[in-house]
């Protein structure tokens, strides 16, 4: 044989919460009654406190009509027990203090089948009781299982969760922000927001900035709402239509200083501008042709009239040739050698030296490490000090022009 033990609720103290428009199955088998000058179970409507049980519920913020139904009824129907529920719906000022109740609904001493209790005027957000107690049989009370259900105007809460944003026509890119509303959500909790149903962040506010939205994403957002009979809310659904079109500023380059090179730009609108354009051929081409002294990074932007779009490219340019203005070749292993830092680049260039009279003393054509000018003129005597005069042909396409300068020999 099968003995259930007392419910936790067999006790105000541990009254168990009924939510409003929920069925919750109980019971009172087994109850008992605590009596006592002003204890729970001291008091006398249309019933005394024999083997009770407890619940409460909180009414709403505005308050008003409830009601508390019984159903499904069904008793234990032993030898000498009661058949019939009584139940009561009280105002406790002070919570579990008999001396402090109040009837506040239709008394009910002999419910055999179906029955509601039902309470009007009911302040708002205060928590009430409901006591339910077996009638007297022969020799002992009754006990059975039951429904509840609680509703009507004074706790039905209809609580309302939306989300909006000011445009769901973006372009790729846009950061998007969204606001969500509540209405009747007490003690709400952190907003969860959703694309495409996963989290991707938690508010303790309304607002939510988002960026990396795709075409045809599903943004919707979760709030719960009240501390008892915790309530969790989904919000409506936002789909998004991302505009996108091919905006594509090119590779990257790598060029000398002096050079230029063409950027190689691509898209398919017309309305095309490119920033930085200092240095620049036509800021509104595609493709144009950049000649910067420093490393720069192109932002090419097209607009279609709806969106703007961006991409980037960068050009990196590498010192050119550092030419020294000295040199000494007196054999002590330092700076023997007129070193032309970068010439290397350019294996075919041409390298001249002349005196001042015009006279030449060096030729190369090509620069390596072995045919670095040494201070000999072609015959290889050691040429005497003073400035001496140099042409440097690069024949490079992008260095027209010879590099002209002087370098001074020092023994």
């Amino acid at each position: 044989m099968l003995v259930r033990g007392q419910e936790p609720y067999n006790n105000c103290s541990n009254a168990i919460e009924i939510c409003p428009n929920t069925t919750f199955s109980l019971n009172n088998i087994n109850a008992n009654a605590t009596v006592c000058a002003n204890c729970e179970d001291d008091f006398t409507f249309c019933f005394s406190g024999v083997n009770s049980i407890w619940m409460e519920f909180t009414t709403n913020d505005l308050g008003g009509n409830v009601a508390f139904d019984f159903s499904n009824l069904v008793f234990e129907n032993l030898a000498g027990q009661g058949n019939a529920l009584q139940a009561a719906i009280i105002e406790a000022t002070v919570p579990c203090v008999s001396s402090s109740y109040s009837l506040i609904s239709n008394c009910v001493a002999n419910g055999t089948g179906n029955f509601t209790l039902n309470a009007n005027g009911l302040a708002p957000n205060t928590t009430y009781y409901v006591v339910v107690n077996g009638a007297m049989g022969a020799t002992d009370p009754a006990e059975a299982s039951f429904d509840v259900f609680l509703n009507g105007p004074g706790v039905d809460r209809n609580p309302n969760f939306s989300i909006g944003t000011n445009s769901t026509t973006i372009c790729t890119g846009n950061t998007v922000v969204f606001n969500a509303y509540t209405q009747f959500c007490d003690d709400q909790s952190v907003f969860s927001w959703f694309v495409n149903g996963v989290l991707v962040g938690q508010t303790l506010d309304s607002s939510f900035v988002y960026s990396g939205l795709s075409n045809n994403d599903v943004v919707t957002a979760e709030v719960s709402c009240f501390t008892q009979c915790r309530d969790t809310l989904q919000s409506n659904s936002v789909t998004f239509t991302v505009m996108d079109f091919l905006v594509d500023a090119g590779p990257d380059f790598t060029i000398q200083n002096g050079q230029s090179v063409q950027l190689q730009g691509q898209t398919t609108e017309t309305d095309i501008t490119w920033t930085p354009s200092y240095n620049m051929s036509d800021p509104n081409a595609i493709s144009p042709v950049v000649n910067p002294n420093e490393t720069t990074t192109y932002f090419l932007t097209v607009d279609n009239g709806t969106c703007s779009i961006s991409d980037e490219v960068t050009v990196f340019v590498e010192e050119g040739l550092e030419i020294p203005n000295t040199f000494s070749p007196n054999g002590d292993g330092i700076n023997d050698t007129w070193d032309i830092l970068g010439i290397e680049n350019f294996p075919d260039c041409s390298i001249q030296i002349f005196t001042r009279w015009g006279q030449i003393v060096y030729q190369a054509t090509g620069y390596s490490k072995e045919k670095r000018w040494d201070g000999r003129s072609k015959s290889g005597k050691e040429l005497a000090s003073g400035a001496y005069y140099y042409v440097i042909n690069l024949r490079d396409d992008a260095y027209e022009q010879p590099i002209k300068g002087t370098v001074s020999l020092i023994r």
